[in-house]
């Protein structure tokens, strides 16, 4: 079985083309079962945050695969990529295991160490495993990313800032308006992104600076929730001219998959410093064209916050090595699954002996000691090539190895093909091709 991963993310492409790959919450569980319905498609996961939406899968031929993939994208979201193509990236085999190990442990954020993704990519898995469209492979292979986001997290320094896209938005609004915490603010939205913003702005504000900011949401239930937690005056949907007329500065992130505010929202309603951090974009570009709108998206805040540079490659460094060592572990974890139904039926075969000469001997009263000594004995002669094939790292070397077992101790290969978990042999590592 061969591990691909396809799509966009904000190193490839602008905002105005992963908004066209964008999928809501709500949507990815049907996309899930769309996507496994593809051919060739054994296993698949769907991993989507603002910054990208990038399809997990394994398959048992990676061109089908891609292929399978377009067409998940032509039915599912009616968008042909062909034309995309220059922004889309496919990454095959051991290069995609190295890339959800970088994305997980936020060497591939935005802003390096966003701590958001963990919960991303956990949540990921979580929602694959429900819809039952994850198997071993990338069970595995998700467990084993959070695994080396953790390591990454607590072994380098890489936590020591609790960054993401909202904290990144509040400090690039801060360094265009050092007098923020005095203006006038219109934060509209309820859901993740929009909370994290309401509590940076409420640990960093006095009660005169509070009482100058307004929060607006279509669910009066959540306004109100929002509104009492946070201590801000709170506006339903239908007050949303007078939110827009109020502020100074505007925080949206709905969670909409489309345009909310457009150009005429903001016309003839004073000087607005607008950071829309919601993908699909929750603002209409066409906004910023107005003289009194300084309107900016995601793709502004890199580097708005978080390391510096020396800081940065001094992180990626230390965080490279437990990248390398976890990519080994899981290729050896992975190539030994083409050796397990040889190995169980070399047990199988040494425990009917076992079996067959304990029943044929007369121990008597003797037959539990007996019967301990010699299951100890199995144990203890079938340990070093059960080690020495599961560790080894070469596909082609195990293979062999597996045969020759295979054929000293006679054991049926019809058998071992019947229950074999095939990987992926003589495959080119390939970190360019296009879907």
């Amino acid at each position: 079985m061969h591990i691909i991963v396809s799509g966009v993310r904000h190193r490839t492409a602008t905002i105005e083309v992963r908004e066209k790959f964008a999928l809501l919450e709500d949507e990815v569980a049907s996309a899930l079962k769309v996507l496994r319905s593809c051919a060739g498609i054994e296993e698949c996961a769907i991993l989507t945050t603002c910054n990208r939406t990038e399809l997990y899968a394994v398959v048992t031929d990676t061109e089908l695969g891609l292929q399978s993939i377009k067409q998940f994208y032509r039915v599912f979201k009616g968008l042909d990529i062909a034309p995309l193509r220059q922004y889309t990236f496919n990454l095959l085999h051991e290069d995609a295991v190295a890339h959800l190990f970088r994305v997980a442990s936020g060497l591939d954020s935005l802003i390096i160490g966003e701590g958001q993704i963990m919960g991303q990519v956990k949540d990921a898995l979580a929602l694959a495993q429900r819809e039952k469209t994850v198997g071993l492979v990338l069970d595995k292979l998700f467990k084993a990313a959070l695994t080396v986001g953790k390591r990454v997290r607590t072994e380098t320094g890489i936590a020591d800032k609790d960054v993401s896209v909202s904290l990144a938005a509040f400090h690039f609004a801060r360094q265009s308006d050092p007098d923020l915490m005095s203006r006038r603010i219109t934060l509209i939205g309820g859901g993740k992104m929009a909370e994290i913003t309401m509590s940076l702005f409420k640990q960093g504000m006095t009660p005169e600076q509070q009482a100058n900011v307004v929060i607006v949401n279509r669910s009066r239930e959540r306004l109100q929730e929002l509104s009492g937690r946070y201590g801000f005056k709170g506006l339903g949907w239908d007050e949303l001219d007078r939110a827009i007329e109020h502020a100074e500065v505007l925080f949206v992130a709905t969670g909409a998959p489309h345009v909310v505010l457009g150009k005429a929202d903001f016309e003839g309603k004073g000087s607005k410093l607008v950071i829309d951090i919601a993908v699909p974009r929750n603002v209409d570009p066409r906004a910023g064209e107005l003289e009194n709108v300084s309107l900016f998206n995601t793709d502004n805040l890199a580097g708005a916050t978080g390391f510096s540079g020396d800081m940065q490659q001094q992180l990626k460094q230390q965080a490279q090595e437990i990248l390398e060592e976890e990519c080994i572990a899981f290729q050896q974890w992975r190539v030994s699954l083409s050796v397990v139904p040889t190995l169980t039926r070399l047990r199988e075969k040494v425990e009917s002996i076992r079996q067959a000469e304990l029943a044929a001997s007369s121990v008597g009263k003797h037959y539990e000691v007996v019967d301990a000594i010699s299951k100890n004995l199995v144990r203890k002669i079938l340990h070093d090539p059960t080690v020495r094939l599961k560790n080894s790292r070469n596909p082609e070397d195990i293979s062999q190895q597996a045969l020759v077992l295979s054929h000293l101790f006679n054991i049926d290969p019809a058998a071992v093909d019947a229950d074999t978990c095939p990987v992926s042999h003589n495959q080119p590592l390939d970190g360019t091709a296009s879907a």
